[in-house]
């Protein structure tokens, strides 16, 4: 899990590197007391990720959320994917 800011956002990531799951990001304004409390509500919703698994949380249509399907069909094309794909995520 990390931290990158974008031109206009924060972004937390969630990423598990040689898993089929997908990389997941939370969105928040560029304010540094928002983005405290947005770290509390992340740790939320990873101990519902825990409790509940994956499809739950999805299931509950998170807001400031969004994810990036890894496809491993084509090893090499599908890092180049997976990084535009998430690079048109970070604003």
């Amino acid at each position: 899990m990390f931290l990158l800011a974008g031109a206009e956002l924060y972004h937390i990531i969630l990423e598990t590197l040689d898993t089929e799951e997908a990389t997941y990001i939370w969105h928040i304004p560029k304010d540094k007391n928002t983005l405290r409390e947005a770290l509390k509500r992340i740790d939320q919703d990873l101990n519902i990720i825990r409790q509940h698994g994956r499809q739950y949380f999805l299931d509950t249509q998170p807001s400031a959320f969004s994810r990036v399907l890894h496809d491993y069909s084509d090893g090499r094309k599908g890092f180049v994917v997976w990084k535009d794909l998430l690079e048109e995520r970070l604003v």
